[in-house]
């Protein structure tokens, strides 16, 4: 195997392509170790030292294999790469940085998609593949999709209650009657009755 066994470098935008490529490369052989099913061996009762020291070794080297590929072919973080020992551990980070993308990568994702339309000599396969692509993308960030969805709602919610709170603001204000000014306080004239004096100045 070489070192390099895939031609498509990692960057943030097309980590469903890489991660698709690189997958059906490792599936030959190693997919395995990748996923966990297949973890370091374990020493068997019967088994002699030097059988099981063979074993590990060949793990280890697969493992380490997966490692050096997946190393090489993602250039812009492998220098997070040393604190792996484990090729699902390094697998799993890359997942979740590039799977993770922030809430509001993924509405623009969704924005791209409500705004795709067939262009003019556009074939339909074409237009298929543009969609498929975008599709792809979201689908491998499920999780931040669920969050998006959770967020939407959250804030819907809010809009809501605020709405409703106005509306209960401007209906009470409304329906309050007018303000009267409390005149019980203030003299009244007993000769022409009428309110701010008395009728030793009337």
């Amino acid at each position: 195997d070489s070192a390099q066994p895939i031609t498509i470098i990692l960057d943030s935008p097309n980590y469903l392509r890489w991660s698709s490529a690189m997958t059906s490369f490792l599936k030959r052989k190693l997919w395995r170790i990748v996923t966990g099913d297949k973890p370091a061996p374990v020493k068997k009762p019967d088994e002699t030292d030097n059988s099981f020291a063979d074993r590990l070794e060949d793990w280890d080297s697969a493992n380490h294999r997966i490692l050096i590929f997946t190393n090489t072919s993602v250039p812009s973080v492998n220098m997070h790469f040393s604190r792996f020992d484990l090729a699902k551990e390094a697998w799993d980070f890359l997942a979740s940085r590039y799977t993770s993308a922030d809430l509001a990568h993924q509405y623009q994702l969704v924005s791209t998609l409500n705004r795709l339309r067939q262009e003019s000599g556009q074939s339909i396969d074409e237009f298929h593949s543009q969609m498929s692509y975008y599709w792809g993308l979201l689908t491998v960030s499920e999780p931040k999709w669920h969050s998006l969805s959770e967020l939407i709602s959250e804030e819907t919610r809010r809009l809501s209650i605020t709405s409703q709170q106005s509306s209960f603001i401007i209906a009470a204000t409304s329906s309050a009657p007018p303000h009267r000014s409390d005149n019980s306080r203030r003299p009244r004239c007993t000769h022409c009755h009428r309110i701010g004096h008395t009728v030793k100045t009337c």
